[in-house]
């Protein structure tokens, strides 16, 4: 679960403060996105853009949502025309990764919604959608139900927060995140049981379907949030992914990175080629030839299952998410990286090995490349967690990106 600190003060000088603090923090490393609760300011002296130029500058490339939670949803801002105004002010200075919209889970106001949904995509944002209940917990269909009215915006986040009253309660708020997950794949979602009853809910992500987790370092911004070195141990312990897989076509740089990414982790890396040519006993080739690629598929499949309980950085063959049982053996066990590269890069990368693929034997031309990483594109992208463009940055720029990724994803862990 990627980690999320909100910053609040009464002043836009305090909300500096404390991002220079949380700047300098040992574990500033780990945190995905600030969320600044800017509702809570109560003296406005700064104009919006500038405050948030200054934010940005100290937070550099870590992800900032902005948030006004009105009175409507626990929060201290009145509803109205200047909560639309100061969000789409806020978009308009080009700072903010994210805006959280409480948006209406009725039919009434669907279409004014929209429309503001609409211009902050368009000026380069992407757009939560929250529900908040500080009462109660809605039950396990209801609150499918209400996570589905907030997918029906074309929204990239959907955020459901409930305040239990029982244990079973806890259990529900979860229940509903995992099975409303399991139908919206891509959306993205952010489920949790509030208060120290529901602490559990922040930290079991695997359980819930939830992608991110409201962790405190300075002060809460709500009941239940953890403390940032208490939160990141118990992931450490519980999480379901303890793997990191490296997708992408032959060529495109998994066997110089995922090595690399090792040394980092602490864990040791496996070529699946190679342990499949061990167990062959022959090279992949002359296996090719021998028994043909819908027997090389199988004992590919075999080996990644056996691979899947492991803790270890993999790098399998291209064609690996050619069988639907791989895909989800790896979205299930592992975080996967695709690494996004050219077919002209492809081409000049393999032109200089002799090792090369049995399906590419005579096929080494842009065209025929770029045809059958077409075909595959889709699928490693279905199946990733995160996307590395690796065409213009060298291995030490992509190193970098792929040690903050994994920081902010709680896959290297301090």
């Amino acid at each position: 679960m990627k980690i999320i600190v909100p910053i609040q003060g009464k002043t836009e000088e305090d909300c500096l403060r404390t991002v220079r603090l949380l700047a300098a923090h040992r574990y500033f490393p780990y945190v995905y996105a600030i969320e600044l609760r800017y509702d809570l300011l109560t003296n406005r002296s700064e104009t919006l853009s500038d405050f948030l130029q200054e934010i940005r500058k100290l937070i550099g490339q870590k992800k900032l949502i902005f948030t006004i939670r009105t009175d409507r949803q626990g929060g201290a801002f009145p509803f109205g025309k200047s909560y639309f105004q100061l969000n789409l002010l806020a978009m308009e200075s080009g700072v903010p990764d994210y805006i959280d919209f409480e948006v209406e889970t009725g039919e009434e106001g669907r279409g004014s919604w929209k429309e503001c949904i609409a211009m902050v995509q368009h000026l380069g944002g992407k757009v939560i959608a929250s529900y908040h209940d500080f009462q109660k917990t809605p039950s396990i269909e209801e609150g499918e139900e209400i996570l589905d009215r907030l997918s029906s915006y074309p929204v990239e986040v959907v955020k459901m927060a409930v305040m239990p009253r029982t244990k079973e309660d806890v259990l529900n708020a979860m229940l509903s995140g995992r099975r409303w997950k399991d139908r919206h794949g891509k959306t993205e979602l952010i489920v949790m049981s509030m208060g120290e009853m529901g602490r559990a809910s922040r930290v079991l992500g695997d359980l819930s379907g939830s992608a991110y987790s409201f962790v405190q370092v300075f002060t809460a911004s709500a009941p239940g949030q953890w403390e940032i070195g208490e939160y990141l141990s118990a992931f450490g312990k519980l999480r379901g992914k303890n793997s990191v897989a490296f997708l992408g076509f032959m060529g495109s740089g998994k066997s110089t990175l995922a090595p690399r990414i090792a040394a980092l982790s602490g864990k040791e890396f496996f070529e699946m080629d190679a342990l499949l040519e061990k167990k062959f006993g022959m090279p992949i080739s002359a296996f090719f030839q021998k028994y043909g690629e819908e027997r090389f598929r199988k004992e590919e499949a075999k080996l990644l299952h056996s691979l899947s309980s492991e803790r270890m950085i993999l790098s399998p063959g291209g064609g690996v998410v050619l069988r639907e049982e791989n895909r989800k053996q790896l979205k299930e066990h592992f975080f996967t990286i695709y690494l996004r590269v050219r077919p002209e890069t492809v081409v000049e990368r393999l032109s200089k090995g002799e090792n090369v693929r049995p399906l590419l034997q005579g096929k080494m031309n842009r065209q025929a490349i770029g045809e059958m990483m077409a075909e595959r594109s889709a699928l490693y992208e279905e199946t990733a967690d995160y996307i590395l463009d690796g065409d213009g940055k060298t291995v030490a720029n992509c190193v970098e990106e792929l040690r903050r990724v994994l920081q902010e994803n709680g896959m290297l862990l301090p």
